[in-house]
Parts: structure tokens; sequence; C-alpha cells
């Protein structure tokens, strides 16, 4: 009976080796896949990460051409304006040189 009964308590002390032996498995495994999974989500971070950039790079690149654009439009609508005052100012300025030059004033 006590050879029975010991025969009992290694296989049960066996068969608990056995199961620790798969829970370790199991949580080695487990930890493995998470580790992977942790991978995977930090690459589709950079992806996205880089997608974004380029986004956020396209938006303001064309709200500088908008901004670009309006500033070149105002210039050259004053630079216009100057030109034709410029233009406009351009005979009295040679009269007046010439009246200097001349002595006729």
């Amino acid at each position: 009976m006590a050879v029975e009964a010991l025969k009992l308590i290694r296989e049960e002390e066996e068969g608990d080796r056995k199961l620790i032996e798969e829970a370790k498995e199991n949580a080695a495994k487990i930890v493995k896949d998470a580790e992977e999974e942790v991978k995977g989500l930090k690459e589709k971070a950079r992806e996205d990460e880089k997608i974004l950039a380029v986004q956020i790079l396209d938006k303001y690149t064309k709200e500088g051409e908008e901004k670009k654009k309006a500033i070149m439009k105002k210039a050259e609508a004053e630079s216009k304006n100057l030109k034709t005052r410029a233009e406009s100012n351009l005979n009295s300025a040679v009269n007046v040189v010439l009246e200097k030059i001349l002595g006729l004033r």
C-alpha cells in the first residue's frame, strides 16, 4: 500500500511537472506573440507617421503656394500702379529737368 501511495505521488508529481512545463511554454508563446504584435504595431505607427508627415507637408506646401500667389498678385498690382504713376510724372520730370538745364525758369 505504501508503495502504491508513493507510486501515485510520483505520478502526480510527474503530471504536475508536465503541467508546469506546458504552462511555461504557453507563457513563453504568449510573450513571444505579444512582442511580435508590439513590433508590428510599432512598424505600423512608423508607416502612419511617414504618411501623416507627407500629408502635413503637402497641406502646408499648398497653403504656402496660395499665399505666394496672393502676395505676387498684390505685388504686381502695386508695381503696375507705381509704373503708371511714374509714367504720368515722367513728362513733368523731363520738363523740369529741361527747364533747369536750359534755364527757362
